[in-house]
C-alpha cells in the first residue's frame, strides 16, 4: 500500500506540474507591451514574437494601430527591415524578414510612437514560419483576465492590443497582457508547492513518541 505522504506528495507534484505548463503556454503568441499607453506621450513598444507550434519563426509583419503615430523602427540585428507607408508617407507598419527565431525561443522587436486617442489599440500581425505556414493575429484581442483558446495554424489567433489612458497614473507597466503578473503568481504556486512537499516528508518521517532526553524525563519516575 502506497504511504499516505506519498500520495499527497504525488497529488502535490502533479498539480505543480499542471500549474507551470499552463504558465507556459499562456503567451504563445505574439503580443505588445507595456499593456497601458499614456495618451500623447512618446512610448517605446516591445513586439515579442515566441515561436510557434515548434516550428522557427522567419518574418514578422506588423500593422500599426490608427490610434498610435508610429514614428521610429529600431534595428533588428540579423534582420532585414521593411518599412511600410502610407500613401502620405507617415508609417503604417513594418515587416522584419530573414531573420529567424528556433523553436522554444522568442524574439523582442522595438518601436517608437505616441498614441493620441483613448481607448483599446489594436496590433495585428502575421508570423510566417520555417515551414511556410502563416499564421495571423488578427482576430479579437483576449478579455482582461480571460485566455483565448488555442488555434490552428490556418485559424487566425487573438491579436495584440494595448489601451490607452489619459491619466498616467493608470498607465501600467505589464506586457503582452499582464504576463509579469501571471509568472509571479506561477511562481508563488511552485514555491508553496515545494514547502508544502517539505512539511510532509518531515510529519511522514516524525517518529511516534520521542524518546526522553535524561533519567528526569522519564515517565516512569
Amino acid at each position: 500500500m502506497i504511504p499516505r505522504s506519498a500520495r499527497r506528495t504525488a497529488a502535490i507534484g502533479g498539480a505543480l506540474a499542471l500549474a507551470l505548463a499552463a504558465a507556459g503556454t499562456a503567451q504563445a503568441h505574439i503580443g505588445v507591451s507595456p499593456g497601458t499607453a499614456v495618451l500623447r506621450e512618446s512610448t517605446e513598444f516591445t513586439i515579442r514574437v515566441p515561436t510557434e507550434g515548434g516550428v522557427a519563426t522567419n518574418r514578422v509583419r506588423v500593422t500599426f494601430p490608427a490610434q498610435v503615430t508610429v514614428y521610429a523602427v529600431a534595428d533588428a540585428p540579423g534582420w532585414t527591415t521593411q518599412i511600410l507607408r502610407r500613401p502620405d508617407g507617415r508609417l503604417r507598419g513594418v515587416e522584419w524578414t530573414g531573420g529567424a527565431i528556433p523553436p522554444d525561443q522568442y524574439a523582442d522587436f522595438t518601436v517608437l510612437g505616441t498614441p493620441f486617442e483613448e481607448g483599446t489599440s489594436v496590433w495585428k500581425s502575421e508570423q510566417g514560419l520555417a515551414n511556410g505556414t502563416v499564421k495571423a493575429w488578427t482576430a479579437a484581442p483576449e478579455a482582461e483576465g480571460q485566455e483565448a483558446p488555442e488555434t490552428g495554424p490556418g485559424t487566425p489567433g487573438p491579436a495584440a492590443a494595448v489601451v490607452i489612458s489619459a491619466e498616467p497614473a493608470e498607465a501600467g507597466g505589464g506586457g503582452g497582457g499582464g504576463s509579469g503578473t501571471l509568472w509571479a503568481a506561477m511562481i508563488g504556486i511552485a514555491l508553496g508547492a515545494l514547502a508544502l512537499v517539505g512539511v510532509g516528508m518531515v510529519w511522514a518521517s516524525r517518529p511516534a513518541e520521542l524518546p526522553p532526553d535524561g533519567p528526569d524525563d522519564d515517565p516512569g519516575r
